[in-house]
């Protein structure tokens, strides 16, 4: 990958953008040796499809290359089909508001290795939060495994009470964040304001390596 090129932030519109971005889950999902998110079979495989179209998926691009993706979508859109964030909204435990329209919800954050710990993560993040100042939610709703709950609080998300399990019986860790509090935090960073969700670009020199 060219180290002169911008990263580039924007949505996978596109029937071609979209599985540019399942293919490359796949293959950083191979790297990690998940085999059990390489090929989703069943029940698991439609609802991942499904959710798919219903959600938007959001790429870090060098040229035509994804680098790095995250799933984003109002709760409203998809609630009673998407298991964790059902689960989530419907414990209520530690929400801080009953009303399923205030939230978005958040998940298949990836990112290449070569790219991580850099401003990729805080583009997607920042992309995500555009579409949920858009859209009126007031909260964002994501859930991981412990490792990617600490990358997640860098954002300024915080964990919930409650715990999930996956299809492998992995603790999943609920966290929520506040959109006010995550666009004032991030604000000052090249102002992130309400308008329409456009590509943005970052410097890829700020990057650093480390799906």
């Amino acid at each position: 990958m060219s180290r002169r090129q911008p990263v580039k932030f924007g949505l996978a519109a596109s029937e071609q953008r979209k599985q540019a971005v399942q293919a490359f889950r796949r293959r950083c999902y191979t790297l990690m040796g998940r085999t059990d998110l390489v090929r989703q079979e069943g029940m698991g495989a439609v609802e991942q499809e499904r959710l798919d179209q219903k959600l938007h998926l959001i790429e870090a691009r060098v040229g035509t290359e994804t680098i790095g993706t995250i799933r984003w979508g109002t709760y409203a859109s998809v609630a009673g089909e998407d298991h964790y964030a059902d689960s989530i909204v419907q414990n209520r435990t530690g929400l801080p508001s009953r009303h399923p329209e205030d939230f978005s919800r958040t998940d298949r954050l990836v990112i290449h290795p070569e790219y991580r710990r850099g401003t990729v993560l805080i583009g997607l993040a920042r992309f995500c939060l555009q579409l949920a100042i858009e859209a009126g939610s007031r909260f964002d709703l994501c859930w991981s495994e412990e490792h990617l709950a600490r990358v997640y609080r860098r954002l300024g998300y915080e964990v919930l009470p409650q715990r999930l399990l996956n299809a492998r019986a992995d603790t999943l860790y609920p966290q929520i964040l506040s959109v006010q509090q995550f666009r004032k935090r991030w604000s000052s960073r090249d102002q992130v304001t309400p308008a329409p969700a456009n590509t943005l670009t970052a410097d890829q020199n700020q990057l650093s390596t480390s799906c």
